[in-house]
């Protein structure tokens, strides 16, 4: 399995981010492009070890761009597609109600946050935002900890001073 497209709007830094992914990616860059910030996002949808406090994001979190009060439909959405499972049995029973492509198979993981359109016509506040994970194109198709903890995932930390390694 692999990541092969990551999606990612008005989530930190990232406006509007839409990055295709090869077989292998590395992140490399200067300080504050959004390296941490882009793991992060991955880490909101797959993590299962993630509390649910972390998923729901603060004020702060939306890019910096946007103005406030945010609209009522503003809102982060961060999706995963994954790619080149159809060999492993358990991925594919995981993964199979979230397919939005067959050829090649494509599932797609989402992660939003914004404001419920069960919530009551007032001024917004943080708390009047809640966050939802769903598989496929369909948003009452949610995803819990349960099926993420069957997706395998290893971050590791950055490599802060290459030169001084050794």
């Amino acid at each position: 399995m692999r990541i092969s497209r990551v999606q990612i709007t008005n989530f930190r830094n990232f406006q509007n981010l839409d990055v295709r992914l090869n077989q292998h990616a590395v992140l490399v860059g200067e300080n504050k492009i959004g390296k941490s910030n882009f793991l992060y996002a991955l880490r909101i949808i797959l993590d299962p070890v993630l509390p649910d406090s972390a998923h729901q994001l603060r004020d702060e979190d939306f890019w910096d761009g946007l103005e406030w009060p945010f609209a009522r439909d503003l809102k982060i959405t961060i999706a995963v597609e994954l790619t080149d499972y159809e060999d492993d049995e358990d991925l594919l029973s995981v993964l199979a109600e979230h397919v939005v492509a067959t050829e090649p198979m494509v599932s797609r993981l989402t992660y939003e946050f914004g404001v419920p359109a069960s919530a009551p016509e007032k001024p917004l506040s943080a708390s009047d935002y809640q966050f939802i994970i769903y598989g496929g194109d369909r948003a009452e198709n949610q995803v819990g900890w349960d099926l993420r903890k069957r997706i395998p995932m290893d971050l590791l930390g950055a490599l802060r001073d290459a030169e001084g390694v050794g």
